[in-house]
């Protein structure tokens, strides 16, 4: 039976072998360039090496992050990078850019690809194309079920790709690879997706209706995931690795997850995992990292949690202890009044005493005095303890939990000796479990015939053989194959033996670890065949309307397409009235779906589309998201196209190419200039394909899985009768607006665009033989 992965981040050198020897089974890291945690420390190219080196030897896969947009400037550097990189001894590259992956595969077919949470991997329909494209593994949205997971592996297992899932760590209230707010927003010179997030999910909002506050605070930050309530069910459900985040963590926090993580895979798998052992777990956890004083498992087990945010304050939580009963400052003590069941700290832990709002004081604990219901703590000065409030809280920010400075991981080996052979010693080593399973090493050496000394057993043999010390080596089993009960040989024999067994399995490993993609080349060549343009291409309009009920007066505009929400669509209502406008403006239509659709709302949304074209027929044109990986079946069967949102991040030529050869229409990155959209377009062949383009009006900034305004409350009816919010940022900022889905909980935050195209850019990309179609989105 495969184990599942556990998957570890490590920022810097350091941290990685601080979380292979805590017990990853995989790291992922990234290099100075290309990542989506570029302000981390990360690695250099010597680094990257060097941990690929220690890992291996230690039975632990190494991964690449080169998970960002690429633009075309980019785009040659960013492949060699990943052809360096497996060079080095990489097992895999995390991708977020088609473009990029495409031109790794075609390049160097043999690196294998790992879709990035970032590519926004959602549907069972996904994993032909990523198969096709070299992928090997996806990284699935956190906002997934476990029912949702279970159908993926299911599906996912067909195309040979495996799945990974985030275990721990900190959460985006985005959907990954979808969050705009910090290239759009300010000065607009950050982005989420080229590793600059800015954490605007941190920063505190109004919630304003008519004019009205509904809401204030933190109202868009979630609390840290952990799945450790699920965490038997995800590992029988197939899925290939567990991914702890926390790239930018530092490396007492990625031990402490890693090490926790450990115990809790290896109990379940020795049949040990009990109540008590994932209490404790989960304790060492929260005081390791946490916001909000809890965890939350999102939506694992099929219902959106209510109790999602972190509350207002943001930062490190620890876990509480109880509150202050009383405090002597002679003494130097303050007495905590605890429960029964809660932590006791121990000497040296630190401690953080706060009100509601903030910390009022801290320190290591010195002597511990422990009394039922109660303990009193020594450390603190005693003119801090003389202002300190009856009733404050008290938090645990550090605590050495049982088993927490355990050995360090090393790869196992069986090792057999042979003295059946006069005068020969032999002795094999071969690792038994792990990614070298199988390799082994052998070594002979002759015995010493003028040896006077007193024979060694085969006890003391094994015992010098299991003295594997510094190496990566931890010896399982020892095995006799052949030979007598004892040897006539010096123990500075047996333990050169020893060393020359670990030199040359070192070796092997090594050797089994690397791997070539071969030399550069010149793969940039402008080799495309382009039909010669003659004539220009179309131009029309469209106009969005991403809320229908809030849609003042006529909905007529000038516009040859209208699009609406399938949210609308779904609402037999406003269904009827958009297919009566169609009918009567002689225009045409199209749907747009979100960028992430749960299962259990697909088939709803499929009914629609099936009921609004049998209602208008060629009027309905198309629908519009960015599952441009998705076979679209159903779209074929109703002769409808299917166009791709802006969602898509098509980023740079190779993106354009290859999502354009398999799409009715392609929108460009929001992110992207109109100059930039131009020489993308102009380096493909675009003669007859059909362009979107964003000319004005706001754009999605986030789209979420959660609704901010009733915080997923299944009784909240704040949204139902207007579903239109306005997300206040304060004086100066950009004002937003939040457009809620009451059908599924679910909402989206629009802002101005940093980036609109006019008529004059419509003009010059039809010039290329491409039919433009200018969007423009009313709010």
């Amino acid at each position: 039976m495969n184990r599942i992965e556990l998957l570890a981040p490590a920022g810097s050198l350091p941290i990685l072998k601080a979380a292979v020897d805590s017990g990853a089974d995989a790291v992922y890291c990234g290099v100075n360039l290309y990542n989506a945690r570029i302000n981390a420390d990360n690695l250099t190219m010597d680094d990257l090496m060097e941990g690929c080196i220690y890992a291996h030897r230690r039975s632990t896969k190494v991964y690449l992050t080169l998970n960002t947009l690429i633009n075309d400037e980019e785009l040659p550097e960013a492949c060699e990078l990943a052809q360096n990189a497996y060079n080095l001894g990489v097992d895999a590259i995390l991708v977020q850019d088609i473009g990029l992956a495409s031109m790794i595969h075609e390049k160097y077919p043999q690196i294998p690809l790992h879709a990035s949470t970032q590519m926004n991997v959602y549907s069972p329909d996904d994993y032909m194309r990523l198969s096709e494209m070299g992928f090997t593994r996806a990284v699935l949205p956190r906002e997934l079920t476990l029912d949702e997971i279970r159908t993926r592996v299911r599906t996912s297992s067909r195309y040979g790709i495996d799945l990974e899932v985030f275990a721990h760590g900190a959460v985006c209230v985005c959907y990954s690879g979808l969050c705009l707010f910090s290239s759009m927003n300010k000065s607009g010179t950050r982005s989420g997706n080229r590793g600059l997030c800015a954490q605007p999910c941190r920063q505190e909002y109004k919630l304003l209706s008519s004019g009205n506050t509904v809401r204030s605070g933190h109202l868009l930050s979630p609390k840290d995931r952990c799945v450790i309530p699920y965490l038997s069910e995800l590992i029988s459900s197939g899925i290939a690795s567990l991914k702890i985040e926390g790239r930018m963590r530092d490396e007492s926090y990625v031990a402490a997850a890693v090490h926790a993580y450990r115990v809790l895979i290896d109990a379940y798998y020795d049949g040990i995992l009990d109540d008590e052992l994932v209490r404790s777990v989960n304790d060492s956890l929260l005081v390791s990292f946490n916001r909000g004083g809890s965890f939350t498992s999102q939506a694992l087990g099929g219902k959106k949690p209510d109790n999602l945010l972190s509350g207002e304050f943001v930062g490190k939580y620890g876990l509480k202890i109880g509150k202050i009963s009383s405090s002597d400052p002679k003494k130097g003590t303050i007495t905590v009044r605890t429960g029964n069941s809660s932590l006791i700290p121990s000497k040296g832990d630190y401690i953080s005493i706060r009100n509601k709002k903030s910390e009022v004081a801290s320190f290591p604990v010195g002597k511990i005095h422990e009394a039922p219901g109660s303990v009193t703590l020594k450390g603190l000065h005693p003119d801090i303890i003389k202002s300190l409030e009856k009733d404050l809280n008290v938090f645990l920010m550090s605590h050495d939990f049982v088993g927490s400075k355990s050995a360090k991981r090393k790869t196992k080996i069986n090792i057999s000796v042979d003295t059946s052979e006069n005068g020969i010693f032999k002795a094999d080593a071969r690792v038994c479990d792990g990614i070298f399973r199988e390799v082994f090493a052998s070594v002979e050496e002759p015995l010493d015939t003028s040896y006077e000394g007193n024979p060694l057993s085969m006890d003391r043999i094994e015992k010098q053989m299991r003295k594997t010390g510094d190496t990566p080596f931890e010896v399982n089993e020892f095995f006799v194959t052949s030979g007598s009960g004892e040897v006539s040989c010096a123990v500075s024999l047996i333990n050169d033996i020893r060393r020359q067994l670990t030199d040359s399995l070192i070796s092997e490993i090594d050797f089994e670890a690397s791997h070539n993609a071969g030399s550069n080349y010149d793969m940039f060549s402008d080799d495309d065949e382009r039909d010669n343009i003659e004539g220009e291409g179309t131009i029309e309009t469209l106009y969005y309307f991403p809320s229908f009920a809030t849609v003042s007066g006529d909905l007529r505009r000038d516009t040859d397409i209208y699009a609406f929400s399938v949210y609308d669509l779904t609402f037999g209502k406003f269904r009827n009235k958009i297919i009566d406008f169609i009918r009567s403006s002689d225009t045409k239509l199209v749907a747009v779906l979100p960028d992430l659709i749960h299962d259990n709302t697909k088939k709803k949304f499929e009914d629609t589309l099936k009921i609004v074209k049998d209602e208008l027929k060629e009027r309905f044109i198309a629908v519009m998201d960015s599952d441009h990986l998705s076979e679209g079946t159903l779209y074929k069967e109703l002769d409808i196209k299917h166009f791709i949102s802006p969602g898509a991040n098509t980023y740079n030529t190779a993106t354009y190419k290859k999502i354009s050869s398999y799409s009715d229409a392609v929108a460009m990155s929001y992110e992207i200039s109109s100059d930039t959209a131009y020489e993308i377009l102009s380096a493909n062949n675009v003669k007859g394909k059909t362009v979107l383009i964003h000319g004005s009006g706001s754009i999605p900034w986030m789209q979420s899985d959660f609704c901010a305004v009733g915080n997923n409350k299944r009784d909240c009816r704040m949204c139902l009768e207007r579903d239109v919010f306005v997300l206040d940022q304060g004086e100066q900022e950009k004002e937003c607006r939040l457009v809620t889905r009451p059908l599924d909980h679910t909402s989206s935050i629009y802002g101005p665009a940093k980036f609109t195209y006019d008529d004059n850019d419509a003009q010059r990309i039809a010039s290329l033989g491409a039919n433009v179609i200018l969007c423009f989105t009313e709010v």
